[in-house]
């Protein structure tokens, strides 16, 4: 009897499943307020109540555990018990240098006994590989901060909003999030019955979805409402946890892009990849630009390796591919965390074995993660990884962002929404709390202003040049070091 009922209502959801989404939408949308809550649980990132939040900015302590940031509680909790000077820098392009440093120096630690509990979480991430001597007296980055102050002045008269809501997502940019958001769960239903043709299309689908909302939601560029940067990423996490994402690419890889031993994207996989001088060499290294290794190595990028075995090794050591730490959850955050992981390996790699013969489970818990795993990587590796960028580098923060970037086929609609944007590359890592839609007209002035200081701007005119100009740098990368 059992059995039968089990089948019966297997069978019922195998013939009804678009009905069941719907009804579980409904659900959702009317019981918002809990699932936000619940969601929230995964956000190991929100500030502790009750609790010092340490940082260290230009070489002085603060206690921001006070401070009602208008960033909302993550963004400022990134900064805990870190050099957070970096991320103070990228963060804050609209207000002026004086009166931001006047509201911050009201949170600086005077008590000797508070500062006695002033220590880094990593001894190392000490702002180092940048000099701040006299960078508010510094001509690019003072001209790159008005232009984006006049550009966004103009559009916050227009609209009486205010310059930090100017400068995220535009109703025509949300329209297209939500397009392609729609498009995904539209083809859901046809991908989960099987159809041959989603097999790839869904995939595709995913990574545009993710891709032109995601990044910018979690770089808090998607709104000025911190709450929907926040938790809107966990409804598609696809790339990698949030939790994880933040302290990978958003303190690690945006405060020091290409710095060997402190940009974490150089190291997710030295053993088969190297990228970078800081990388140790090994003999294997000479068959990396091999396509059968590429293509091995590009497939499970983003499914095994950021989402799996990067998260176990971070979340086990502390610290993220051993250069970016942070701090042990609390028990109730760890197990939210686990479950969210596992929710992701039933939903991308499991179910097809209860739904499908055992080859075409295979199939479907592979092919789709492959390909989304490789749009990934064509719109990442071209970005830093090439030979004009990969081994730049300037003292100064903000010409080392434009140095150590490279755009591609920018005036191009394909390149922007296959990229998500990320093809202006150097106006992101310039300013990347700012939306990706108003990249394109701000590219023009970055790149006067860049000829002005005579820093190297780097662009190609698409995906082709750019490819190319990936793969000859593995190749260098390959042979093995002069001694």
């Amino acid at each position: 009897m059992a059995t039968a009922t089990v089948a019966l209502v297997w069978d019922a959801y195998s013939h009804y499943r678009f009905s069941t989404a719907i009804v579980l939408a409904v659900w959702l949308l009317s019981n918002y307020k809990r699932v936000l809550s619940f969601v929230s649980l995964f956000d190991k990132t929100s500030a502790k109540k009750n609790d010092q939040l340490l940082t260290q900015i230009h070489n002085k302590w603060f206690d921001l555990s006070s401070f009602n940031h208008p960033g909302g509680p993550v963004a400022l909790s990134l900064a805990r018990g870190r050099d957070a000077t970096a991320l103070f820098e990228s963060h804050h392009p609209f207000l002026p240098r004086k009166k931001l440093l006047q509201i911050l120096a009201k949170y600086e630690v005077v008590s000797k006994e508070v500062e006695l509990q002033c220590t880094l979480m990593n001894p190392r991430d000490d702002g180092s590989p940048y000099d701040w001597k006299d960078i508010d007296k510094d001509g690019f980055a003072s001209e790159l901060r008005l232009l984006v102050h006049d550009y966004f002045s103009d559009i916050a008269k227009k609209s009486g909003v205010s310059l930090n809501q100017a400068s995220k997502a535009t109703p025509a940019r949300w329209l297209v999030v939500w397009s392609f958001l729609g498009l995904f769960f539209a083809s859901l239903p046809t991908f989960i019955q099987g159809s041959w043709v989603f097999l790839v299309v869904t995939p595709i689908l995913a990574w545009l979805a993710v891709v032109n909302y995601w990044h910018d939601s979690l770089h808090f560029a998607l709104s000025s409402n911190w709450r929907i940067n926040a938790w809107l990423p966990y409804l598609l996490p696809l790339l990698s946890s949030p939790w994880m994402w933040y302290h990978h690419h958003v303190i690690g890889h945006h405060a020091y892009t290409n710095i060997g031993h402190k940009d974490p994207d150089l190291a997710h996989a030295p053993q088969l990849m190297r990228e970078h001088e800081s990388i140790k060499w090994r003999p294997h290294h000479l068959n990396q630009a091999s396509f059968s290794n590429i293509f091995f190595i590009w497939s499970i990028a983003a499914g095994l390796g950021l989402n799996l075995l990067n998260d176990i090794r971070a979340t086990l050591k502390l610290t993220y591919n051993n250069v970016v730490p942070y701090e042990r959850a609390s028990s109730l955050g760890t197990a939210a965390h686990v479950l969210g992981r596992l929710i992701y390996i039933y939903v991308t790699f499991l179910w097809p074995f209860f739904a499908f013969p055992i080859l075409k489970a295979f199939i479907w818990a592979t092919v789709p993660n492959a390909i989304f795993s490789i749009c990934f990587m064509i719109n990442t590796q071209i970005n830093h990884l090439c030979g004009p960028c990969a081994l730049a580098s300037s003292s100064n923060f903000y010409k080392h962002q434009v140095v150590t970037a490279q755009n591609f086929g920018n005036g191009s609609l394909f390149c922007y929404y296959f990229s998500g944007g990320l093809n202006y590359q150097i106006e992101h890592h310039l300013f990347p709390t700012i939306n990706h839609c108003h990249l394109p007209a701000l590219s023009e002035g970055v790149k006067r202003i860049c000829k002005k200081y005579d820093v190297p701007y780097n662009h190609v005119s698409g995906y082709k040049e750019a490819l190319a100009e990936h793969y000859s740098h593995t190749i260098k990368m390959a042979t093995k070091p002069q001694t």
